[in-house]
């Protein structure tokens, strides 16, 4: 069985909820849950812990 690592992401310019969730292929839902936030509130420097 092979471990997938978790990750933290820096939110960067021209980033949104969707691009980031595509990018690591999971769903918005999931960042939002897992980093106890809303869409509102991610931003440019915003520190969001992804789970795989």
């Amino acid at each position: 069985m092979k471990k997938i690592k978790d990750e933290i992401y820096i939110v960067k310019k021209g980033d949104s909820l969707s691009s980031i969730a595509k990018d690591f292929e999971i769903n918005p839902t999931k960042i939002l849950l897992d980093n106890n936030c809303l869409p509102k509130m991610i931003h440019e420097g915003y520190i969001l812990y992804i789970k795989k």
